[in-house]
């Protein structure tokens, strides 16, 4: 009958530091994959608005979507790179501090690059089309500021204003880390 029972060998198997960084990053290798597959849903979105364009806007339009393909390969790579990081930590050390602490950078890093590119591109949209960058990403990314409006100087409010978060909350999600890996020293000592 026991062999019908799972649970037990489960629980152990949790108790090992190996397993819940090699569980951690094959979870994170699946969310990458689940990235590359929504953003594609989003690519496509974009590519429809782009050729309903006048001709003077195509070229915003298409930079938007280099723009984009970037910003989807670096939060992608970023979360392959954290993956394999997590996978390689001291299996001797059955904490969680230290794939939180991880995992908090890779939160920053992913919303840094993907906001950094999206405002550049969306601003160079906005440039080339006179229109928001709402009708292109409908709706907008909560995380995505919505800086300035549908003129050349709304373009560049956009941009910096991206850029500027970007940049905040890498610096806040690295702050947090930190905070985090001083609390494992003091739980280690």
């Amino acid at each position: 009958m026991n062999r019908y029972f799972f649970m037990r060998p489960l629980l152990k198997q949790l108790e090992s530091a190996a397993f819940v960084h090699r569980l951690v990053s094959i979870t994170l290798r699946a969310v990458a994959a689940l990235v590359i597959l929504f953003s594609l849903v989003g690519f496509f979105k974009v590519g429809k608005v782009i050729f309903e364009l006048p001709p003077s806007g195509i070229l915003g339009g298409i930079f938007f979507q280099v723009c984009f393909i970037l910003a989807i390969y670096s939060v992608v790579h970023a979360i392959i790179i954290r993956a394999r990081d997590i996978e390689n930590l001291d299996k001797e050390v059955h904490s969680v501090f230290p794939v939180l602490t991880l995992l908090i950078k890779l939160t920053g890093e992913a919303v840094a690059f993907f906001v950094a590119l999206v405002a550049i591109g969306g601003g160079v949209y906005v440039w080339f089309t006179g229109r928001s960058v709402a009708t292109i990403m409908n709706p907008l990314p909560v995380f995505l500021p919505s800086f300035g409006d549908a003129t050349f100087m709304g373009g560049i409010e956009f941009m910096v204003g991206g850029v500027l978060t970007a940049i905040a909350s890498l610096i806040a999600m690295y702050a947090l880390s930190e905070t985090i890996g001083l609390l494992s020293r003091l739980e280690a000592s």
